[in-house]
């Protein structure tokens, strides 16, 4: 155990800052106190989980349809029919795939 441990074991939840005691909710103290340590000082912004996931979610949806399971995966991924209808059409933008628009000057 190192010392970030035992001091982190002796720490209540409650006794840090508020938007500490929700992150300490969900990864502990100690997980705060480690956090604080690499990032602590920084203007920090985490998005949201859905902008994080949201290329690979698709490409699994895409993956997971088979033409007739809209509702399936809307339920499954909580999305509406119609998000799904969008995503299963909309084909991926390749990193290499040049736009048709860029040799227009």
């Amino acid at each position: 155990m190192d010392w970030l441990s035992e001091i982190a074991a002796e720490i209540k939840i409650d006794s840090l800052p508020g938007a500490y005691q929700e992150v300490a909710q969900v990864f502990g103290v100690e997980g705060v106190l480690k956090l604080s340590r690499h990032v602590g000082g920084m203007r920090f912004y985490f998005p949201k989980l859905d902008s994080l996931i949201r290329d690979k979610r698709d490409e699994h949806i895409r993956k997971e349809f088979t033409g007739f399971n809209h509702r399936d995966l809307a339920r499954k991924y909580g999305l509406s029919e119609t998000w799904i209808r969008d995503i299963v059409q909309a084909r991926p933008v390749r990193e290499n795939q040049q736009s048709l628009f860029d040799d227009i000057t």
